[in-house]
């Protein structure tokens, strides 16, 4: 049993393929992605990229869960404890597809389960010395999503076994209809959705962040791989096309739209950084237009400090004048707190005692 920090992270992800070179050659010509060695199973194939591995694969005729399951890409959800999750996915209607299967190297066991309305999905124990296995997985997958007949009893069924809520829901409209935010707590782990197109569903599909959409999209082409939908803009501002890759596997990209585009936003903000430190509290998005009316601010400013120089002189030999002319002027006169001022300060004895003569 491992820590209850595990339960309902994302942990690891497969692709399974009929390719025989394991996603060598489609994902290597999109995304840059290298075949690993594993030290744990020299049968296992890892992907990875400059950072480091960024999943598995299996090839189906090779490997006999890649068989049970079929051409997909497989998610692994994290549980602290293994065979009493799989009780309570039996007990709500779900199976056990893949049996319970030990990871060599005390690197913790796995299953695959299938839900009650047909989507596959892996349910991983990480290993006791594996930090509690409490972090989850750092890679290129930067979103989930499911497709089913009935969203909400699908996420009701996750509930159950990794603790996951609807946070929020959104009319899409069209074939996506309501789409269900998923989390635990403040923390989205994905959306669900019921799609009326063809060969969509149930299944969970993954996305995986790329530096352009446009320009991996196109990879893709060339690499042999087919657009199902997109690139398309998504609420956020990100972009989205679905793919089947050259061996007919279903995979999302998401990013921006074109990397050019966020190259002048990335250069631009430190500038805006230093900006909001130098000044007081304006929002990073003001800066620059205060930035460029600070020449007229400062013209502005001396022509008014002029004017009112010359305005406080001309005040100022009024009031003498009617300090000495109209005693009673003072009580009368509602001028400035500063005309007040000077009229008590610099008004001169004899003005007063005249003053009081007056009365």
């Amino acid at each position: 049993m491992s820590s209850s920090a595990v339960l309902g992270q994302y942990l690891w992800h497969e692709l399974l393929t009929t390719d025989p070179e394991a996603g060598a050659g489609f994902y290597s010509k999109v995304l840059g992605w290298n075949k690993m060695p594993y030290e744990g199973d020299a049968g296992y194939t890892m992907l990875g990229n400059a950072q480091g591995p960024v999943g598995g694969a299996r090839v189906v005729g090779k490997d006999p869960l890649a068989d049970k399951v079929g051409p997909s890409w497989l998610t692994y959800v994290g549980v602290p404890d293994l065979p009493a999750a799989l009780a309570v996915v039996e007990a709500k209607g779900g199976r056990v597809l893949h049996p319970v299967t030990p990871v060599p190297g005390d690197g913790g066991r796995y299953a695959v389960i299938v839900d009650p309305q047909g989507a596959t999905i892996g349910v991983y124990e990480p290993g006791a010395g594996m930090s509690d296995g409490a972090a989850a997985a750092a890679g290129p997958v930067v979103w989930h999503e499911l497709t089913a007949a009935n969203p909400e009893a699908a996420l009701q069924f996750y509930n159950a076994i990794f603790g996951w809520e609807v946070v929020a829901t959104h009319e899409m409209g069209g074939d996506v209809g309501t789409y269900y935010l998923f989390g635990q707590g403040a923390t989205q782990k994905g959306g669900a959705y019921v799609s009326k197109s063809a060969g969509s569903g149930p299944r969970w599909l993954v996305y995986l962040a790329v530096p352009s959409v446009t320009a991996a999209v196109e990879a893709a082409k060339a690499a042999g791989g087919k657009v199902l939908n997109g690139p398309h803009q998504v609420p956020g501002g990100s972009w989205i096309s679905q793919l089947l890759d050259s061996h007919g596997v279903a995979v999302a990209v998401h990013g921006p739209k074109d990397a050019a585009e966020t190259a002048p936003k990335a250069a631009a903000q430190p500038k805006a950084k230093a900006k909001v430190k130098t000044k007081a509290k304006p929002a990073p998005a003001k800066a620059k237009s205060k930035t460029q009316s600070k020449p007229k601010t400062k013209t502005k400013a001396k022509t008014a400090a002029k004017r009112k120089v010359a305005a406080k002189s001309k005040v100022k030999t009024k009031i003498k004048r009617a300090a000495k002319a109209k005693p009673k002027a003072k009580t009368k006169t509602k001028g400035t707190a500063k005309a007040k001022a000077k009229v008590k300060t610099k008004a001169p004895a004899r003005g007063r005692k005249q003053a009081r003569r007056g009365k």
